[in-house]
């Protein structure tokens, strides 16, 4: 893992300092705002927990984050405030996970057993060609106030950390990142009747997550 320090990385095993923003960058952020460098640990721990969700890898997770974090520190100044540094930040995440999953020299294999591909074509029927999940989703995953809406998604964060490394990472290249399905069965070498198996198991198994592990958050509440 390396460490931001201003434009500079801290190599594996080296002992990391605190956070240090350049001067330039400094005097890129409005004076009303927060100063970026004390942001910095805040945005890197909701970045962290994204990366690893997405990945299912922690090391690659640290990676990519401090590659963000340099991206963040580096183009901070000309950043435009349209939307939040957190929004901002997540996008320049989200583009260098795909990339990641992108890479030709990153192919990723996902086994899929005999049962799985007998199984394909009953579960081709619960989904549309574009491999949108048909039945429609449950009142509970819907909540209307803010609060509820951030501990849904903590909640689901922490089923989809729960899923196999390879189920998530399907899914969170379909869900997350947008990958279209012929997309994936490409960088993943699955067929698309695979895929779709990969995915219906990742949905039914947080499906039946959420349903416990989200109504008991609202009973406790």
């Amino acid at each position: 893992m390396v460490h931001v320090r201003g434009n500079a990385r801290v190599p594996r095993g080296a002992q990391p300092g605190p956070v240090e923003v350049g001067a330039e960058v400094a005097a890129g952020v409005a004076a009303d705002e927060p100063s970026l460098a004390s942001q910095l640990p805040a945005l890197r721990a909701r970045l962290i927990r994204r990366a690893r969700y997405a990945l299912h890898d922690d090391g690659l997770a640290e990676d990519l984050v401090q590659d963000t974090l340099m991206a963040v520190v580096e183009q901070h100044a000309s950043r435009r405030g349209e939307s939040s540094l957190l929004t901002w930040a997540t996008a320049i995440l989200k583009h260098k996970v795909a990339d990641w999953y992108r890479s030709p020299a990153r192919r990723r294999v996902v086994y899929v057993n005999a049962d799985d591909e007998n199984g394909e074509h009953a579960i081709d029927a619960l989904y549309t060609a574009e491999g949108a999940y048909v039945e429609p989703i449950p009142a509970w995953q819907q909540p209307d106030n803010r609060t509820e809406q951030r501990q849904m998604m903590s909640v689901l964060e922490r089923c989809v950390s729960c899923l196999p490394r390879q189920t998530g990472r399907v899914f969170m290249m379909r869900e997350w990142l947008g990958f279209e399905t012929t997309e994936i069965c490409q960088r993943l070498g699955v067929s698309a009747g695979n895929c779709r198996t990969i995915l219906h198991r990742a949905r039914m198994a947080l499906r039946e997550c959420m349903q416990r592990n989200w109504i008991d958050t609202r009973a406790r509440a």
